[in-house]
């Protein structure tokens, strides 16, 4: 970001000024600003005083807290030493060159955070970043850390979940640096002719590009790590070069940044329109300048910051300190400062002169001052900048650790955007079929240079001929240019019997020639197989889909992403990512780019009993009618939906039908020893709706509400008390199960059982109880007298299962002390078992709805376990026969086991599977 600049006349001192002359631009000129525009600052204005010598330290130590300046060195570099002790500047923006090992960054930021200590700062330095992932990383780029899908694959990918945990990976990954602030993600929407390119965006669907820059966010503060998003879009430019701002706040590319302010987003990046040039020339009149615009359109009052790079000097016309002063007068709280280091103390005493000229107002400078604070006291303290806490995870250790979820990630993104022929998957039989003897595959990839550094002689294509290579195909790779096909392409079109083609349009300012070869590639082989790779924004392909038979994107050209590429053309893995564009008008039919269409339509509201009940019932029925076991009526499913202070539930309602319900996902918390666990115990579309989005909405909202919660410190997938299913049924087609995996939901190799038998005529096994009797084990039901020795016993053991405890703790307020069926061990209780049935005042009955759907006299056994030093010896076996002789005794016909691991003791007393679950692995927030 650094560049050389032209040294101009400086204005050092107040004297000088009646000698000065100036362009008619200059911006100290009064006539387009003459002060703040609220009252309050008006009255401050009026009593600003001209500063005294005296008070040139103040000054210093206030601006500089406003810059930040770049570090392009990977050692303590004497000028950026020099600009904290003399200039008092507020942070420094790590680069590429200045990061050499995470190990040196931590030593560099450790000197300037102490040097900053010495010159009597009071709160540390942001240490900030541009870590964007993807092809725009400084850091993580395979070597100096984890290589992570950009925005455009994050938004292909469509999972939220797995982009928190990489977001927050990620983060952990620069908190090992000494970083404290990261300067992402980017808000914008892809846009013709916006200046952002594409693969740097979430893609062009609002919605979508909140909701994970919304996770992103999340991840951070998870950590504790700062961020500034970007880039605040200017007004679209209405009639004379006036940008329009009457419908700022509905314009959909505000969306993003509307939805951040609201959330209490640290701070915001500008766009250079948006502060770099006078507001006469570019806003609808005073009232427009930035911090109005924002400030009082948004309500926003977080940090605002500039940016002094050559950009913004196209657009104001002007560098040095005459840009900075224009950031600072237009509202910038926090300005980047690109100067080269010979002229940045030059820029900086212009700034100074404009604050003592008072053509910076001190009461904005004051206001800017308390926003920098405010995120610094949140995210800083010397004690951690000073004494770094001990890393848990040495970063080559978080990168081994991450290289597993960053190639799921990337795997997950790719995504088959056209497949009209059909000729991908390429299994090993199509293979054979399609090379027949000695045949070859034609790579065509463009010439682009390496992200990253890298050997001059390195192709990054490299990876992705080597990937096709070692799946048994001969391959015979060649770079094209923009000057088109050579011969030697004509010679490999010949005597290729696939072609893979690749395009990577964002890094090629000659874009069209790429497409131009493509399309003399398919005129060459009209009938051959051709398969297009996007590997970077596929955006300008969408208008050539009508000559093209196969188009895969990938979105990147990273070693990762090329690779996932390969696996999901060989087969080896389903390309499930959802094209991050929307449908443009007259292409015809595209593959999963109708989901987006469907998606941004559905808003989710929170479940009220009295208007959406019966219509849950209805939605119950049309997604389970399938299964007889699993048969729920509209007062079991009220008394498992209603649990106020323990519930939320989410729904979409149909927009075309009054009170349907098209999808409801039901939330719980319980406690878990001392904290609090969260379930997601059941999500249900209607099958007539299902592949629109609704799910993912539902999903989205309710693990973001967990998540937004403060308490909840993980979350499972299933639930325990209530319950509908302890996780998901075996019975649930596979596609509806891996539709969960692509959310980042993990399962174990375990299962859940639940278990039934008839109990009217069973008979307990031949000298059970005797046997245990002669170990001195009896057992009884619990009545008030042992009732804390029962409690002691289940709080030793079983504290740390949600929901045990507390189920037969519960028994006090119901009266219900003989639920409780005992093993003892002479007079201590070593063994428990709660048993229930549907017409009981026992709560368990109201939250497993099974025994009651099976019959009207079925009882229920739950919550069985024994004391370690009595495992392993039959105990458990004469409990679960002892609750089902009381179990007989209250007149109860069957007997439902709720929630076992272990089943062989149930079956060998009788009991069949009544309900088989995938055991889903627990998620912590």
């Amino acid at each position: 970001m650094s560049s050389v600049r032209k040294q101009t006349p400086l204005l050092k001192h107040p004297a000088l000024m009646s000698c000065a002359t100036f362009p008619p631009s200059n911006l100290y000129n009064k006539g387009w600003y003459d002060g703040p525009e609220s009252t309050g600052q008006k009255r401050a204005w009026s009593q600003d005083a001209p500063y005294s010598r005296e008070d040139r330290d103040s000054i210093r130590r206030q601006i500089g807290q406003m810059m930040i300046i770049p570090l392009d060195s990977p050692d303590p570099d004497p000028y950026v030493l020099h600009m904290i002790r003399a200039h008092y500047i507020g942070g420094v923006l790590l680069s590429r060159r200045s990061i050499r090992h995470s190990s040196d960054v931590r030593r560099l930021v450790y000197e300037l955070q102490k040097t900053a200590r010495e010159a009597g700062y009071s709160h540390p330095l942001f240490i900030s970043i541009e870590q964007e992932n993807g092809m725009f990383a400084p850091f993580g780029n395979g070597n100096l850390g984890t290589q992570f899908p950009g925005a455009l694959a994050s938004g292909a990918f469509r999972s939220v979940e797995i982009l928190f945990d990489i977001a927050k990976q990620s983060a952990l990954e620069l908190q090992s640096m000494s970083v404290n602030l990261n300067l992402s993600p980017v808000l914008n929407i892809d846009e013709p002719n916006s200046g952002i390119l594409s693969s740097r965006t979430f893609g062009d669907d609002p919605i979508n590009a909140w909701r994970c820059a919304s996770a992103i966010t999340d991840a951070y503060r998870t950590v504790g790590l700062g961020c500034f998003v970007k880039h605040f879009p200017a007004p679209r430019q209405g009639t004379g070069g006036i940008l329009e701002t009457r419908n700022l706040t509905s314009e959909p590319r505000y969306a993003p940044f509307r939805k951040a302010f609201e959330r209490g987003i640290d701070g915001v990046l500008l766009e250079p329109t948006m502060w770099a040039t006078s507001p006469e020339r570019t806003f609808q009149g005073k009232d427009c300048h930035v911090q109005n615009l924002i400030r009082k359109h948004f309500g926003y009052d977080g940090v605002l910051i500039g940016s002094c790079d050559r950009a913004s000097e196209k657009v104001a016309g002007t560098f040095g300190g005459q840009l900075c002063i224009s950031g600072f007068v237009n509202g910038c709280d926090m300005l980047i400062i690109c100067e080269h280091p010979n002229d940045i103390q030059d820029t900086m005493e212009e700034i100074y002169t404009a604050v003592e000229m008072r053509r910076i107002p001190k009461a904005s400078i004051e206001q800017s001052l308390d926003r920098i604070r405010r995120v610094k006291e949140r995210y800083l303290s010397w004690d951690t900048a000073l004494n770094p806490p001990q890393i848990q995870l040495t970063l080559p250790q978080l990168m081994r650790h991450n290289r597993e979820l960053a190639f799921r990630a990337y795997e997950m993104a790719v995504t088959v955007v056209k497949n009209s022929s059909g000729f991908i998957p390429l299994t090993k039989a199509r293979r054979s079929t399609m090379l027949r003897k000695n045949g070859t595959c034609a790579l065509f990839t463009p010439v682009a240079p390496p992200r990253f550094p890298a050997p001059a002689s390195q192709d990054p294509f490299e990876y992705f001929g080597r990937a096709i290579n070692a799946r048994g195909v001969v391959v015979s790779h060649s770079p094209y240019t923009h000057e088109g096909l050579t011969d030697t392409h004509l010679s490999l079109l010949k005597q290729a019997n696939i072609v893979i083609f690749v395009c990577a349009l964002d890094t090629d300012p000659e874009y069209r020639a790429q497409i131009e070869t493509m399309k003399a590639v398919t005129r060459t082989r009209p009938d051959g197989a051709l398969i297009v790779v996007a590997a970077s924004s596929p955006r300008e392909l969408l208008n050539e889909l009508t000559f093209l038979e196969t188009l895969v994107c990938c979105y990147e050209y990273t070693r990762e992403a090329l690779e996932s590429a390969a696996s999901a053309i060989f087969g080896e893995i389903t390309a499930t990512g959802v094209f991050p564009f929307r449908r443009k008008s007259g292409l015809g039919s595209i593959q999963q780019i109708s989901e987006i269409d469907g998606f941004k339509r559905w808003e989710v509201q929170q479940w009220e009993k009295r208007r959406d009940l019966y219509a849950s019932a209805d939605l119950w029925k049309k997604c389970f009618e399938w299964n007889e076991s699993w048969k729920l009526d509209v007062s079991t499913l009220s008394d498992l939906l209603d649990r106020p202070y323990q519930s939320k539930h989410f729904v979409v309602l149909d927009p075309r039908s009054h009170g349907r319900i098209l999808g409801l996902c039901a939330t719980y918390t319980i406690r878990a020893g001392k904290g609090l666990v969260g379930s997601m115990a059941m999500l249900m579309v209607d099958p007539e709706q299902r592949h629109k989005g609704i799910g993912l909405a539902l999903h989205d909202e309710a693990f973001q509400y967990m998540r937004a919660s403060g308490v909840i410190e993980s979350v499972q997938l299933g639930s325990i008390f209530p319950r509908f299913f302890p996780g998901i049924p075996e019975e649930v087609p596979s596609g509806e199960q891996e539709w969960f995996l692509h959310r980042g939901w993990q399962m174990e190799t375990s299962y859940i059982f639940d278990l039934f038998q008839n109990i009217e005529n069973w008979q307990a096994p031949p000298g059970v109880f005797s046997d245990l009797g002669s170990q001195g084990i009896t057992f009884g039901c619990c009545n008030p007298t042992i009732f804390e020795d029962l409690i002691q016993f289940e709080d030793k053991h079983f504290s740390g299962y949600p929901g045990w405890v507390e189920k037969y703790r519960a028994l006090k307020d119901t009266n219900d002390f003989s639920d409780a069926v005992l093993a003892f061990g002479g007079r201590s209780v070593v063994g428990a078992a709660l048993v229930f049935s549907g017409v009981g005042s026992n709560q368990i009955s109201k939250d497993v709805p099974w025994p009651k759907a099976i019959g009207e006299k079925v009882g229920g056994l739950a919550c069985v376990g024994m004391g370690p030093e009595y495992r392993g010896r039959g105990v458990g076996r004469g409990l679960v026969c002892a609750a089902i002789m009381e179990l007989k005794t209250r007149g109860l016909k069957g007997c439902f086991v709720d929630w076992s691991t272990d089943r062989q003791v149930y079956e060998e007393l009788g009991f069949k599977t009544y309900g088989k679950y995938r055991n889903m692995s627990w998620r912590k927030i």
